[in-house]
């Protein structure tokens, strides 16, 4: 097998850091291993409550119904952000010291470790110990209208809990903005100004006034640096959000307008789904041309792409609001041609970034592993999880698909065989160098790749087609329902075993290659 030589290997380490260059890499690889073992066993928990959850709309098992809503509830965030989120949180710190940007300060990543661990436990005892069953985006005020099943307290627990967690996305914001704009950028007029530009991608824009030593600056730094400066900003409202229900949950006189709280929920709600896309695209800026053997296809259109992202990526919330105001209003109407044009300006760093890696794979001498098969799966569910989005985000179909499992499909779609197939591919990828361990067996990889594949997309769309066909989501008990949406349910627990097992031969595919000496050769089963 050919030995991919990682693109920006050069740049590494940089003579600048205030630390020493091997004591960085060390103690980074230390922390990313740790993001990357805890937020794996989160995914084991929050797979868990899926399957429990989806087994109950089948009428295979039976729980109480506020049970189920608070597994819901502890699923969504468990898998979206302490999964998939966290991952990435963690793995981007890994593919800017390998860019040649070590952390200037551990103090930060460290802040986004414990400030999310600690949310996430604080999120398991008040859904699954207390029963808060708001589900994971708690629309206001639904929080506090309980029936019962819960009390304010445990509002404002959770509500805490969840603060944690935006103060770990606030963290990692300000360790990332730290470590990109910084020496690291080796601008030829070393000031600060000079750093934000070349982070956000203007020396590619106007190369005689932007100029850096390195040449450019690489291309995973842009989006990275997008998504920090985006996430910060977005994350304000929603932790003011959790303020207010946590004042409220101390002083019932207290309470703010539905119409307001919505908002600043969704100025939050949407961009978090690029918490996870952007790092992603990082990541595979990282390594497909580390497979391919060649530089990313890219140039002035991707830095245009990321600055478009920059700016619209905050103005979008309103279109989770399509349904909020009367239809015949004059806010609603305004507000749907305002957030549609807006919305689809954001399928073009999506579209440009597929553009540039397909382009780089294309006529490469691309090296065909697990890691580089997952990550091309993923590059295509992309595209699929893409256009979906277009449809979720023109107000007429938002009429038909609204609160149905189309929209439970499509996130689906999009965490878990998008950002979840990248998240395997740097999986096998990276822990080779983090643990200095080659992966014990290829052959098992290949079976977690197909069953991944052919469990993850059986089981997403059968519960879009349940969606065209009327099936609300949120919604714990199914008997009312057309019997037909139970046989599709019984349809998609088929594809869940498939995909169950795929992650359990990883599971074992993993342990065996912790428990081998280091560099010691993977063990290969002989191919039939």
């Amino acid at each position: 097998m050919t030995t991919a030589v990682p693109p920006y290997e050069g740049a590494l380490p940089y003579d600048g850091s205030p630390l020493a260059p091997a004591l960085v890499a060390a103690r980074t690889k230390s922390l990313v291993l740790r993001f990357i073992w805890t937020s794996t066993a989160f995914l084991a928990i929050a797979g868990t409550l899926g399957l429990i959850l989806r087994l109950n709309q089948g009428n295979v098992i039976a729980i109480d119904d506020n049970l189920w809503y608070a597994m819901m509830t502890a699923h969504g965030l468990g898998a979206f952000v302490a999964w998939a989120g966290f991952f990435l949180m963690g793995i981007s710190f890994w593919v800017l010291l390998k860019c040649g940007f070590p952390l200037r300060t551990f103090v930060f990543a460290e802040a986004t470790f414990w400030t999310m661990v600690i949310g996430t436990l604080g999120i398991v005892v008040t859904t699954l110990l207390a029963g808060f069953g708001g589900s994971w985006v708690f629309l206001y005020p639904i929080a506090f209208n309980s029936a019962g099943q819960w009390g304010d307290a445990t509002t404002g627990v959770f509500s805490a809990s969840v603060l944690f967690a935006g103060l770990s996305i606030l963290a990692y914001c300000v360790a990332v903005l730290h470590t990109v704009i910084s020496p690291a950028q080796q601008a030829e007029k070393d000031t600060f100004g000079q750093r934000l530009g070349l982070a956000f991608g203007f020396g590619f824009l106007s190369p005689s006034r932007f100029r850096t030593r390195r040449g450019k600056t690489p291309y995973p730094v842009l989006p990275l640096s997008v998504n920090a400066l985006d996430m910060f900003l977005a994350t304000l409202p929603f932790a003011l959000l959790l303020v207010f229900q946590i004042i409220q949950s101390i002083d019932n006189d207290f309470s703010i307008d539905d119409v307001v709280a919505g908002n600043l929920l969704w100025a939050f709600g949407h961009p978090v789904v690029y918490l996870l896309l952007f790092p992603a695209a990082a990541t595979y800026y990282y390594l497909i041309p580390r497979y391919a053997k060649r530089e990313l296809v890219a140039g002035r259109a991707v830095a245009v792409a990321w600055l478009i992202a920059l700016f619209m990526n905050v103005l979008v919330w309103a279109h989770h609001l399509y349904l909020q105001y009367p239809q015949d209003s004059t806010a609603q109407q305004t507000l749907n041609t305002i957030m549609q044009p807006t919305t689809y300006a954001l399928v073009l760093p999506s579209a440009l970034s597929l553009f540039s890696i397909a382009a780089t794979i294309y006529r490469s001498d691309f090296e065909w592993n697990v890691a580089s098969k997952f990550l091309v799966v993923g590059i295509l569910s992309w595209l699929v999880a893409g256009l979906q989005g277009i449809v979720n985000a023109t107000a007429y179909w938002q009429e038909t698909i609204h609160n149905t499992m189309w929209i439970a499909g499509h996130l689906h779609n999009m965490a878990f065989l998008n950002m979840g197939m990248l998240i395997f591919g740097a999986m096998y990828a990276f822990l080779p160098e983090l643990t200095g361990r080659r992966m014990y067996s290829e052959r098992l990889g290949n079976i977690h790749l197909w069953g991944t594949v052919i469990g993850g997309y059986g089981w997403v769309t059968f519960q879009m087609i349940q969606g065209l066909m009327g099936a609300p989501r949120r919604w714990a008990n199914w008997d009312l329902l057309d019997d037909s949406l139970i046989t599709l349910t019984h349809v998609t627990l088929g594809f869940l075993v498939i995909l169950v097992l795929a992650q359990l031969v990883f599971a074992y595919n993993l342990y065996k290659t912790l428990r081998s000496s280091p560099f010691e050769q993977a063990r290969e089963v002989p191919a039939s």
